[in-house]
């Protein structure tokens, strides 16, 4: 039994994304709530800004939290023939050896396909560079082996 977890170096870059994505939907906020109340944005429209910077930090900072679970709960698990793939928030999904008809490299990993369905998982690129090239050989000699 062999398990695999994503790498926590590569977990600031991600979080980089986060916070870069959330930066630039509150400035879109900004300009809608800008474009909207224009004419009284001396009145008492002005608290729409900070409440709109509010309610996107909240939201980066609960997409990171999210994230962050994720990263330390995800597990890629070989075990008695099979593949189990666990995260936060879903089902365990396992698929026999028997099952896997091939594997592909992509951008964001690796796609594995089964009799059942062509693109059935997708193991993400963020597993160490050594765990992932790995999991690829395993992977791709399960397959063969199905041939």
């Amino acid at each position: 039994m062999k398990t695999y977890h994503l790498d926590p170096d590569k977990f600031p870059k991600v979080q980089r994304n986060i916070i870069i994505t959330y930066f630039f939907l509150a400035l879109a906020g900004l300009g809608v709530v800008y474009l909207n109340i224009r004419e009284v944005m001396f009145g008492s429209a002005w608290v729409l800004i900070p409440f709109v910077l509010l309610l996107f930090a909240g939201a980066g900072f609960f997409a990171i939290r999210q994230q962050k679970k994720f990263w330390e709960e995800f597990a890629l698990t070989f075990k008695d023939s099979a593949l189990y793939y666990s995260a936060p928030k879903s089902i365990q999904i396992k698929i026999n050896k028997s099952a896997i008809t091939g594997v592909r490299e992509v951008r964001q990993g690796l796609i594995i396909s089964t009799k059942e369905k062509e693109n059935t998982l997708l193991i993400s690129k963020h597993l160490s560079d050594s765990d992932l090239r790995e999991v690829k050989r395993i992977l791709e000699q399960w397959s063969d082996f199905r041939k």
